[in-house]
């Protein structure tokens, strides 16, 4: 059974900071943990209410053949480190110190920047479609939302776990990033040029900014590519923009 010192860790979660000192987040549910492990997510430990274990063998014949650990857990318990209301009974404790780092030379491939994202829904279905179009790297600027916050996670439905690299880094770094490394860097923007008529080179950097702000000021010497639409109304949901101009 889980410790109590185990119990107030992983409760401690659901804070950022703590996800910061500790490295570790939560996730929630068989198929959202089923997808990090096939993703070789680096899972600690499983913990499972005892009706859990007995309604889904295939799950644990799985951990057992990827030799991940698991225990019991009782519902009380489960309460106090679940991120829902309603938990559906599974937790894994996971390490996300490989996923986070700052821009370096080591990074070569094509990059989605996210600048001010500020809902963790709409970062984790960004994730889930940059997973869906083979984006290995993703940039945060400082000012986005915590990647591994619980809500993002959900949304992201494992996708965190297939990228490579989740670089979170300070604007003007980035910047320098992209200029001293002849990145073709495009930013959405509702002024730009119809996103069918701009053809990029096979080293591109695409920058997403905030509904509510659009891409910050310090990226405005950039090339700004646009989605037509009827104009009716005022702006596309970023991760519904993000999905159209990724495809």
């Amino acid at each position: 059974m889980i410790s109590k010192n185990r119990i107030k860790l992983l409760s401690s979660l659901k804070v950022k900071k703590y996800r910061d000192k500790n490295q570790l987040t939560i996730l929630e549910g068989y198929r959202l943990i089923e997808q990090a492990i096939n993703f070789n997510a680096d899972i600690i430990n499983v913990w499972l209410c005892p009706e859990a274990i007995d309604s889904n063998p295939m799950f644990i014949k799985n951990l057992n053949f990827k030799n991940i650990s698991y225990d019991l857990i009782n519902n009380e318990d489960l309460k106090k480190i679940s991120g829902t209301e309603n938990s559906p009974g599974v937790i894994a404790e996971v390490d996300i110190s490989k996923y986070i780092t700052k821009v370096n030379d080591k990074v070569s491939d094509n990059l989605v920047v996210l600048d001010g994202i500020s809902d963790p829904g709409n970062l984790g279905t960004i994730f889930r479609t940059c997973a869906w179009y083979g984006i290995k790297s993703v940039v945060l600027t400082n000012n986005t939302v915590d990647p591994f916050n619980f809500k993002c996670i959900r949304s992201g439905m494992g996708a965190h776990f297939y990228l490579q690299k989740i670089i979170i880094n300070n604007t003007q770094d980035i910047i320098k990033f992209l200029k001293d490394n002849d990145y073709d860097v495009m930013c959405a923007d509702l002024k730009g040029i119809n996103i069918s008529e701009v053809k990029t080179s096979s080293h591109w950097a695409m920058i997403f900014g905030s509904e509510a702000h659009g891409v910050s000021l310090d990226f405005d010497t950039f090339n700004k590519v646009t989605i037509p639409g009827k104009q009716s109304i005022e702006s596309l949901n970023v991760s519904v923009a993000a999905g159209i101009i990724l495809d």
